[in-house]
């Protein structure tokens, strides 16, 4: 058996995480307290911060340097973090964060579950910041969910945003074995000395190489302002047009594959959910179906980027859709009608915790 909060420290592992920076914070620390002493069994290591800013950027520098890097924190402290976030987005440093939401606003409920930070996670950045938000859907989603975050991040080199909650993170499920197969994913794309090295090249999909720093002839500028391809900073319109529109196809065409949602079961009736509510919903499907009416379950893993077409094409033939998720002011609610063209009937149960 093992806990949601376990579940991401083993998917942080097997993504190849060997080093986290880290402040507590409830219900996270104990994700902390896990990882710690097996990063360094497997040569990595773990540094308690003295506070969510430092620990944010001890991960971009880390993952500056070529190791592969993970913080994890509550709502508190990701508020915190969204502009150390931004600065690994612009300087394209992958970064991943575990998010373990509880109740809020400000200390809130920390002991309790709550959905309610996916506003933050998916909008909080400033600027267009293009990065990723994945939810995890249950106690054996968590190792998946990790690692493919941190598998994603390294490949399109960007911030990723994992998205559990105190319910899933602190109680316990048996699960079998994990077996899951990932899409092709490519390794972060390093560089060779080169004269002409060009860090940020405005490459057809958007992924540019990344040196380590040391690399013979390979020097460049890593930082928050607008550059040029050279990584020298330019505030010229077309070098900011250029370097966002790159950053942006990154997410745009790359291909995800199966693991944008959990799909199970069929009907003219769907209810669509994400992060720890699935559970709830399947059970509750399971009784539907065993009452006689038919259901469809879609639990969205992938918040962003967006999946329009792949939305559009699992609710073929359902005509009402249930929308269940757990904060008062309806934010996953609120994000589906902001990217997605729903032309079934919708209903809202959206319910706080605890």
């Amino acid at each position: 058996d093992l806990s949601g909060n376990e579940g991401c420290g083993v998917g942080a592992l097997r993504g190849g995480i060997r080093f986290a920076a880290a402040y507590p914070i409830t219900p996270a620390s104990d994700l902390l307290e896990w990882l710690a002493p097996r990063l360094e069994q497997l040569g990595g290591s773990l540094l308690q911060a003295e506070d969510e800013l430092a620990s944010i950027n001890m991960v971009v520098g880390a993952s500056f340097g070529g190791v592969p890097a993970l913080t994890a924190t509550s709502g508190p402290g990701l508020a915190l973090m969204l502009e150390g976030l931004g600065l690994a987005v612009a300087a394209e440093i992958p970064a991943v964060v575990v998010d373990v939401m509880r109740g809020g606003p400000s200390t809130g409920v920390p002991t309790k579950s709550e959905q309610a930070d996916l506003n933050m996670a998916v909008y909080g950045l400033h600027g267009d910041a293009p990065h990723l938000v994945l939810g995890a859907l249950d106690h054996a989603d968590c190792i998946l969910t990790t690692e493919w975050s941190v598998r994603l991040a390294e490949a399109l080199q960007t911030a990723a945003v994992v998205l559990t909650d105190q319910y899933l993170a602190q109680s316990r499920a048996l699960i079998p074995e994990p077996r899951y197969s990932l899409p092709e994913i490519p390794a972060r794309s390093t560089a060779e000395s080169a004269a002409d090295y060009l860090r940020y090249a405005d490459t057809p999909d958007g992924v540019s190489p990344m040196a380590i720093p040391g690399t013979a002839e390979c020097t460049f500028v890593a930082e928050g302002l607008e550059h040029r391809e050279n990584g020298r900073p330019s505030t010229a319109a077309a070098d900011h047009q250029l370097q966002l529109e790159k950053r942006a196809r990154k997410l745009r065409e790359f291909d995800f594959g199966e693991h944008w949602a959990d799909i199970r079961g069929d009907g003219a009736t769907a209810i669509l959910t994400w992060g720890s509510t699935t559970v709830a919903v399947r059970e509750a499907a399971d009784r539907l179906r065993d009452a006689g009416t038919k259901v469809k379950v879609i639990a969205l893993r992938l918040l962003l980027p967006v999946s329009p077409d792949r939305l559009a094409e699992a609710l073929l033939g359902v005509d009402r859709v249930l929308i269940v998720e757990q904060s008062h002011g309806r934010q996953f609610w609120h994000y589906l009608r902001s990217y997605y063209d729903i032309d079934a009937e919708m209903h809202s149960l959206a319910r706080p915790g605890p």
